[in-house]
């Protein structure tokens, strides 16, 4: 009888795997990641580096004398944030384990960073968001962002059989939520505190706390809103006293603009002539009016503005279905994770982002009131798109980790 030498599947499959965790090789690194995401992130940091450049050029040229003023530095934290990104994909069990383990104090270590910013940070436009560490100036509540995900990762793993109590379900996160809205409000970090409570919201569902009381909780958010808008206006005015002009702007911006009303309505009233102006297809790359010292730091918070006006709406709808893109293919790669932990350290990441970006858009449009939020990828500033990055490292991690274990 002929023998058989047809290797059994799983042989092959065995092979077929040792071929590509080969070390040192290109097929290592790329082929166990998930390419559609890794895609993705690569065309929104291109996108975002190009916008960046043509919002910031004439505010450059004019205040520094260089076109290029904000464009070198922007384009250094890309190549930084990506060399990051892939330090932490290429590592990934390794750093997932340790954030795993190092939750907690990774936690402790955000809310100190930013309870200190109210006595030693610097002051940026009016507001104090920023410490320097090591000569390098620092926005800590983007760090804050991801560890209120990481510990409600965490904690849901730790007690994924009790979530459905309030002692663990509704509690815990409570305490959570306090601990860094305290120290965001002592910043009068209205944007920062919103999405907080959103993140904390969203970790309570995905980590499966009770449907009763989700809504509990839901409700009293809404109750809250609706009463500080109603009958709060002065509590508005003591703990974030900003915020209380921000909501007569944002109900008419155009009448806030002259110099008697400080033209505090004017940076949202140009962003809106800036997206009307755009039409479908646009006035062209590096053709905006309005960044042109109408429509202040085009390049930072409203950035999605000269966008509209120079891509049009084509170019607004073609960068949201980027997100929409970028959206799906986390969720794809959450769900199918090899354990609970990565699964909801993806989503909560993944949801924080598409969290930021809707409310930019809102601010941007003049839905809600202004408040300060970065659009993620595309927004000025070093901070946030390391710390994005490095997010998206963790992301490409897991979709590594688990190939190689489904392997």
């Amino acid at each position: 009888m002929t023998e058989n030498n047809t290797p059994a599947p799983r042989t092959r499959a065995k092979r077929e795997l040792t071929v590509r965790q080969r070390p040192g090789t290109v097929t290592r690194f790329l082929g166990e990641m998930d390419r559609p995401f890794l895609i993705i992130v690569l065309l929104l940091v291109c996108i975002g580096s190009i916008a960046v450049f043509s919002a910031s050029y004439a505010h450059s040229a004019n205040r520094y004398g260089d076109s290029y003023a904000l464009a070198r530095p922007q384009l250094m934290y890309v190549l930084l944030g990506v060399t990051a990104m892939a330090v932490i994909a290429a590592f990934g069990p390794l750093v997932l384990g340790f954030l795993r383990k190092a939750a907690y104090p990774i936690f402790f270590v955000a809310i100190g960073m930013n309870a200190v910013v109210r006595f030693i940070g610097q002051n940026y436009n009016g507001a104090t968001r920023w410490i320097v560490i090591a000569g390098i100036q620092f926005q800590p509540s983007e760090f804050l962002k991801f560890a209120l995900v990481l510990i409600c990762a965490t904690h849901v793993v730790r007690n994924r059989d009790r979530m459905h109590t309030f002692r663990y379900g509704v509690l815990p996160f409570g305490v959570f939520l306090l601990m860094a809205v305290s120290t965001t409000l002592l910043q009068s970090h209205l944007s920062a505190t919103i999405i907080c409570c959103i993140i904390v919201y969203v970790m309570m569902w995905l980590g499966g706390t009770g449907a009763k009381f989700l809504g509990a909780v839901g409700a009293l958010i809404v109750a809250a809103g609706v009463s500080l808008v109603v009958w709060g206006r002065e509590i508005i005015a003591m703990v974030v006293p900003h915020a209380l002009q921000r909501l007569d702007v944002w109900e008419d911006p155009f009448s806030f603009m002259s110099n008697a009303s400080g033209g505090k309505g004017w940076q949202p009233a140009q962003s809106l002539y800036a997206i009307s102006s755009g039409g479908f297809w646009g006035l062209g790359l590096g053709q905006s009016n309005q960044k042109h010292g109408y429509l202040p730091e085009p390049y930072n918070d409203y950035i999605f503005a000269i966008i509209c006006e120079e891509m049009g709406f084509f170019g607004a709808v073609l960068i949201i279905g980027l997100f929409a893109a970028f959206a799906w293919r986390g969720f794809y790669i959450a769900t199918h994770s090899q354990d609970k932990f990565s699964s909801l350290l993806v989503m909560g990441i993944i949801a924080h982002v598409i969290i930021q970006v809707i409310l930019n858009i809102c601010v941007v449009t003049n839905t809600i009131p202004s408040t300060g939020i970065s659009l993620p990828f595309f927004s000025y500033g070093g901070t946030s798109l390391i710390i994005l990055l490095c997010e998206m490292g963790l992301v490409l991690a897991v979709s590594r980790y688990s190939y190689t274990e489904k392997a």
